[in-house]
């Protein structure tokens, strides 16, 4: 009756971040800024056992406090409980997709008083697309904005009103990424058409974008918490510093809540792809994959077109790299532009930028979604691009790998700069 779960389990599932090692002394050294009690001086774990056992009993101890500090800063085995009882399912259970997911549509549609279909073997024989990354030119540049687009594919399970019982049987016969960018696609006028030619009802939302939009709107507003925390935090005066604790717990308590809505939003479409789900269906996975496809590729067209006229430019490529939900923009050519002959700082020119998305970028990013969304017979315009980094410097090696110099992350300004290493 007693379950385990092991905190190297957790730290590599929900911290999404790589680490070069996951020993418990790198990963507090990582962490934390502390280390294991040193040992350097016995050959063999026995010699230490046998050689110094106070030392030895002195390790153990010091061992057990570095994970305890690991869960009072990172609080992993708290999100674990969170998203357990949230999917109403056993702790060790959240490790897998499958079986939370079923858990969760399980009770969301027992209270509607719907019987779930019974459980029907399914082969996956073809493989399907996955997201779209760009192709880097590797260098260095100067003030690179990035934009991402909120939780995506649950999004496009909302915007396309992918769901098992509003799938219609034939799909599209003339449809597909390129003829959507190309503009040579026809919809149909009666049902929203995905990427891949899956065609869904629109006279009926569907149970998972219901659900998708109900725990996307619960993460929404603990973020929006823990995004007021964080300024706080860093707007503390010196005589303020007593409120640092607090502040903190409350970034770290509503951090925790909107991590798990997080997770659970974004397992649902590993769930979706996985043919041991009960609800799988290749058509809705490939609908999922290759519309994220269209949304990321539609704005780096329309992103590159909008800066080529402003800085009456032809054919230069503005977008550094785009992946799966994001886009980086060199923004260098208009900072130049506009600072030329004037006193450049680096806080005026984050206030420019940061003025310059909010004011003009975002509302044509929105613009262009609800051409697309239009285009495509979609339910609900439901793309949502928003500015998440300005960094000083970029520099690019290849896909994936990238690093940035970050003064202004989510409408969070920083005194000092964050690296923000991929």
């Amino acid at each position: 009756g007693v379950t385990q779960l092991d905190y190297l389990d957790l730290y590599k599932k929900f911290t999404y971040k790589a680490q070069e090692s996951y020993r418990l002394d790198h990963i507090a050294n990582v962490e934390l800024g502390q280390k294991k009690l040193d040992h350097s001086e016995f050959d063999t774990f026995k010699d230490f056992y046998t050689g110094n056992w106070q030392k030895f009993v002195e390790y153990n101890i010091k061992d057990v406090e570095l994970v305890d500090r690991l869960e009072d800063k990172m609080k992993l085995i708290e999100l674990a409980l969170t998203m357990a009882y949230d999917a109403k399912v056993n702790f060790t259970d959240v490790f897998y997709q499958v079986r939370m997911w079923d858990a969760i549509i399980y009770n969301y549609l027992k209270k509607k008083n719907i019987v779930i279909p019974p459980k029907v073997g399914a082969k996956k024989d073809e493989k399907y697309a996955g997201a779209y990354v760009k192709e880097p030119i590797p260098g260095s540049y100067d003030w690179v904005v990035s934009f991402d687009l909120n939780s995506l594919y649950p999004h496009l399970i909302m915007q396309y009103n992918i769901s098992p019982e509003t799938l219609m049987d034939e799909p599209h016969p003339r449809c597909s990424v390129d003829k959507i960018l190309s503009g040579s696609f026809i919809a149909d006028g009666r049902y929203a058409t995905a990427a891949n030619g899956a065609m869904y009802r629109k006279d009926k939302r569907g149970f998972l974008p219901e659900l998708m939009d109900k725990i996307y709107q619960e993460r929404t507003i603990y973020k929006k918490r823990m995004l007021t925390a964080s300024q706080k935090i860093e707007n503390l005066s010196d005589g303020e510093w007593h409120l640092k604790s607090d502040l903190e717990k409350e970034v770290s308590r509503c951090n925790n809540i909107q991590m798990a809505r997080k997770i659970q939003l974004n397992s649902a479409y590993g769930a979706i792809g996985n043919q041991y789900f009960r609800y799988y269906k290749l058509a809705n996975a490939e609908a999922i994959t290759l519309s994220g496809q269209v949304s990321i590729r539609w704005i780096e067209n329309r992103m590159n077109k909008y800066l080529n006229k402003v800085l009456k430019t032809e054919g230069k490529d503005y977008v550094i790299a785009s992946d799966t939900d994001s886009i980086y923009l060199n923004m260098g050519p208009l900072v130049e532009s506009v600072y030329t002959g004037r006193e450049k700082t680096t806080e005026s020119i984050v206030t420019f930028l940061n003025k310059v998305c909010e004011m003009e970028l975002e509302k044509y990013i929105d613009g262009c979604y609800q051409t697309l969304a239009d285009y495509v017979n979609a339910y609900d315009q439901k793309m949502q691009m928003k500015r998440e980094n300005i960094a000083e410097r970029g520099i690019w090696t290849a896909k994936k790998r990238y690093i940035l110099n970050v003064w202004d992350s989510e409408g969070v300004r920083y005194d000092e700069p964050k690296l923000k290493m991929m």
